[in-house]
């Protein structure tokens, strides 16, 4: 029987685990949140000891891209030391470990699909912070994964599906830039081809570390609030502009496609495209 601690359970992926866990009834989950501070190293040894834990999905995290140019420290405490704190940990009593990261480890300045050997030189203290907690686990000798994923959105939590909602819901006008590329991933796919990957009986990290997930095909963020509109049947005016029209001290990525392949054969998972999933995500939100 799999002991599973879900750390950061308060969040979107996390309480979307939580919802999900219980068509899996074979596995015993142990949902924590902000109780339980992954930065606080004797704080989770001594529940993983109480609680017999042998495997760990952290989906704790410093997400707030432009308060991190400031907050360093902050984004550090959790994406970094919190991280170091798990690989020690599961080294320490032989405990399997899946993290989840984010495509802003990469350059951003592509022009083809990345995959997970592609170079990574964050742009923006977020995606630096995350890259300092990924290097822990690439050194660890626990088994262990990184999942990178991107444009993450749920029906928990600040996302851009659910601010495009509200924005409706109130009237506001809509600018979104229109050059910049990703793929966004519904944390309900994500959610349920984690707990795929838990049951697996393969090795975590047979086939090397790191792993991109998302949903399949790309988009940009302005065909994406479109997409959104379509998609609950209303008549909404999206204003596209450039990145550089924006003030914004915070760099983001310009490219950031990403090669799922090495996670669906590694896995074996049947992963929707982006635009399948966030119809199927609208419809039931909505309804």
């Amino acid at each position: 029987m799999k002991n599973v601690l879900i750390t950061g359970c308060n969040g979107q992926l996390g309480s979307e685990m939580s919802h999900i866990s219980k068509n899996h009834p074979k596995i015993n989950f142990f949902f924590k949140g902000k109780s339980l501070d992954i930065s606080d190293s004797y704080k989770v040894e001594s529940y993983m000891k109480e609680n017999k834990i042998n495997f760990i999905i952290n989906t704790a995290a410093y997400t707030n891209v432009s308060n991190a140019e400031v907050e360093k420290e902050k984004a550090d405490k959790t994406n970094e030391f919190g991280v170091k704190n798990l690989v020690e940990l599961c080294e320490k009593y032989n405990c399997k470990l899946i993290h989840f990261s984010t495509d802003y480890v990469y350059f951003g300045k592509s022009i083809t699909p990345l995959d997970e050997k592609s170079l990574t030189n964050p742009q923006n203290y977020y995606g630096i912070s995350k890259r300092k907690g990924e290097k822990y686990i690439e050194n660890s000798s626990s088994e262990s994964i990184i999942i990178r994923t991107s444009w993450l959105y749920s029906k928990y939590g600040d996302n851009f599906v659910n601010t495009i909602l509200k924005k409706i819901d109130n009237r506001e006008k809509i600018y979104v830039v229109n050059d910049q590329f990703g793929c966004p991933t519904n944390a309900v796919d994500l959610a349920s081809d984690t707990f795929k990957i838990i049951k697996s009986k393969m090795r975590l990290d047979k086939h090397g570390k790191i792993y991109n997930y998302s949903n399949l095909g790309y988009t940009t963020w302005s065909n994406f609030a479109k997409k959104i509109i379509e998609f609950i049947k209303i008549k909404y005016h999206v204003h596209e502009v450039s990145t550089n029209d924006l003030e914004s001290k915070v760099i983001r990525p310009r490219y950031s496609i990403t090669d799922k392949n090495k996670i669906i054969k590694t896995f074996n998972l049947k992963i929707p495209f982006w635009e399948n999933s966030l119809k199927t995500y609208l419809t039931n939100f909505r309804s």
